[in-house]
């Protein structure tokens, strides 16, 4: 049987679902690269035809970010993002 890594991050953030697209441009601001498995699209108009492997959800009603396989990986460039900081 073959493993999938998953890995989700809730935030204590309260989010309500028209908020959803405001905390996914802010996480792709946040990353400096323009990695396309935030976004899942090019700078231009080309876009990934794949399953999201980085997808921003509202769970309990809190703000969360759920990777699979390389979007594991990939979060990694949030995380060590020294700009990135709650105020």
């Amino acid at each position: 049987m073959t493993k999938i890594k998953t890995l989700t991050i809730q935030f204590n953030t309260p989010l309500k679902r028209r908020e959803l697209p405001l905390f996914r441009g802010a996480i792709i601001a946040a990353i400096s690269t323009g990695n396309i498995l935030f976004h899942n699209h090019n700078e231009g108009s080309t876009l990934r035809y794949a399953y999201p492997l980085i997808q921003y959800k509202r769970i309990g009603g809190k703000a969360a970010i759920v990777c699979i396989e390389e979007g594991v990986e990939a979060i990694g460039e949030l995380l060590a993002n020294q700009d990135l900081c709650a105020h």
